[in-house]
């Protein structure tokens, strides 16, 4: 029969009787605990079978001896129920099984009776100096692991709340990295990575970094400039300079970054002469509005992007190699989405955050539904993402996103190739195909505009196509 164990009892609250009890043999009661006591002599009264065994006594070796004696010959150092008994209160230190080399921390405790007679010392042995020090280097190492999650937690929120930029992977921290140890100079930055990394986010990051942040952040898309207006719309005219143009003249992009960072997007879809302009002004840091005849000087940071090969492109001679070289001082690659899938909770998120405000919802997300989005392969990358989490904050009808909340083409099987699929007059055909290359580059792109580059149509027939073929269909 087993009572409860010792340390279940609280210092000089001990019930008497109940230690009685544990004391009477006839009970047949088992300690629980590394527990000793004796009488208020000091005569050792019972021992528990798990004292004797974890501090190698024989059984019942030490009961009817004196604590006293065990003191003065050395078995135990200090000898805490002596000292309990010398002092008559409680007593915590670590005491020394000297024939074992076992240190032990030790409690005890004295009980008297209701004449304030001191009747028993009963000692028990909390844990070994050993476990103390493995606690202890536990504690240590979780307090360590502790404070670098909080760190780690601390940056992605300072991160996030300065340049809105999140993430955790490896590759993403070694870019960080970079963009902390670049923002500040002067030097030319090259954006790389396919549609929808985040090429935008990046550059403005790193203005926010930089010791520029006050001044203006100057965002063109090279690649939706008619080829016609670019060299006006970058470099500015003066009045009548053109059939159409304002009378009052007009400041160019690239003056109004002045004192700021100029980020030209889809640098590889500029045209030859202005490659060559714009070679020119990283030369000189100087412009000419279009009829003008004033230089004006300029202070400003440069950094393009790019998804296409641009030394595929100057290999082909699509594209300046001299400006290719001038622009390429810090090259900063994103990896898609796919190759860093530790990124794609905490964005999706972040997304769902954002979007639930906007749109004044309460929605979270499921195990379920967050397995998926890291199992996806995302070939419109963070675009594609945003763009989903939006979609499906607009259209859930549960509070808890789930993947039957998913749109069709996210959870359909691939299509087969519209010459491989049976019957159908030739139109029938040639609409299924349609509708699939539409389908495909929207979800790689994630905007109607993309989609228009993607397949180089205006953006008014990807906006209807996708209309027909992908929003009327998930």
């Amino acid at each position: 029969m087993a009572i409860p164990s010792f340390s279940a009892f609280h210092d000089e609250g001990i019930n008497l009787e109940g230690l009685l009890e544990i004391l009477n043999p006839e009970n047949n009661l088992v300690l629980a605990d590394d527990m000793m006591v004796s009488d208020g002599n000091g005569i050792i009264l019972r021992v528990s079978e798990t004292y004797e065994k974890n501090f190698g006594f024989a059984h019942n070796s030490i009961v009817g001896k004196s604590a006293f004696d065990l003191e003065a010959d050395g078995t135990f150092t200090p000898c805490i129920t002596a000292e309990v008994i010398r002092q008559k209160k409680k007593i915590s230190a670590t005491q020394t099984i000297n024939h074992t080399h076992k240190n032990v921390m030790t409690v005890g405790i004295p009980l008297f009776d209701a004449g304030g007679e001191l009747k028993y010392a009963v000692c028990f042995n909390t844990v070994s100096m050993e476990q103390i020090n493995s606690i202890q280097r536990n504690y240590r190492r979780m307090q360590d692991s502790l404070q670098q999650y909080s760190q780690e937690i601390a940056e992605l929120r300072t991160r996030a709340t300065s340049t809105n930029l999140l993430f955790k992977s490896a590759p993403m921290q070694r870019l960080w990295t970079l963009m902390q140890n670049t923002a500040n100079t002067r030097a030319n930055i090259l954006i790389t990575g396919e549609t929808g990394v985040g090429k935008s986010a990046i550059a403005k990051a790193i203005h926010k970094m930089s010791n520029r942040a006050n001044g203006p952040f100057i965002e063109v898309n090279c690649a939706v400039l008619h080829e016609n207006l670019i060299e006006s719309e970058l470099f500015g005219y003066e009045k009548g300079a053109f059939t159409g143009a304002s009378s009052s003249g007009k400041i160019g992009k690239i003056e109004l970054a002045n004192h700021g960072t100029l980020f030209l997007d889809e640098i590889g879809e500029l045209p030859a002469h202005i490659q060559s302009k714009l070679l020119q002004l990283i030369q000189e840091k100087t412009i000419e509005r279009l009829s003008g005849t004033q230089k004006i000087e300029l202070d400003f940071r440069l950094i393009v992007a790019t998804n296409r090969n641009l030394e595929d492109a100057v290999q082909r001679g699509l594209f300046r190699s001299d400006l290719f070289y001038r622009l390429n001082v810090i090259r900063i690659h994103i990896p898609p989405l796919r190759q860093r899938k530790e990124d794609i909770v905490p964005m999706a998120h972040q997304f769902l955050a954002r979007f639930c405000g906007e749109y004044n919802k309460s929605l979270t997300c499921s195990p379920r539904f967050l397995a998926f989005l890291e199992q996806y392969d995302w070939p419109g990358n963070v675009r594609q993402l945003e763009n989903l989490m939006e979609r499906l904050v607009i259209t859930a009808q549960d509070p808890i996103l789930d993947i039957a909340a998913l749109p069709l083409e996210y959870t359909a099987a691939p299509s087969a190739p519209a010459e491989l699929l049976p019957g159908g007059t030739l139109a029938e055909r040639m609409d299924a195909y349609e509708a699939q290359i539409i389908r495909e580059s929207y979800q790689r792109c994630g905007t109607t505009v993309a989609v228009a580059k993607d397949l180089g149509i205006s953006q008014a027939t990807a906006a209807r196509k996708v209309a027909k073929y992908v929003t009327t269909r998930s």
